[in-house]
């Protein structure tokens, strides 16, 4: 357990994205803390669990295929002379109906 031996404090310096520093400022407004104290919390946790105070994954999706597959999603959403299919049945009768 952290023990305080006294009322000073140190001070720690991180940049993050303004708009991340925004958001979590507003999360932690509304929980009635700073970040500077939400901060304090994580680190409380973190020396009372001894190590991290929720668990580490690695994001879904971020193997090469699937990042690759998101781009090109990405590409076809954006051009306009890509085909449009809303219904499987639809897909299939354009696929049977090109020539080969």
């Amino acid at each position: 357990m952290v023990k305080v031996a006294n009322s000073k404090t140190s001070n720690i310096n991180i940049r993050v994205y303004p708009e991340i520093r925004e958001e979590a400022e507003r999360v932690f407004s509304y929980l009635g803390l700073s970040v500077a104290e939400a901060i304090t919390v994580f680190l409380k946790h973190a020396c009372l669990v001894g190590g991290f105070p929720f668990e580490l994954k690695r994001a879904p999706y971020t193997d090469e295929m699937s990042v690759q597959a998101f781009q090109e999603a990405m590409e076809l959403e954006n051009d306009s002379t890509a085909k449009i299919f809303y219904t499987i049945e639809d897909l299939v009768l354009d696929l049977e109906s090109e020539d080969d």
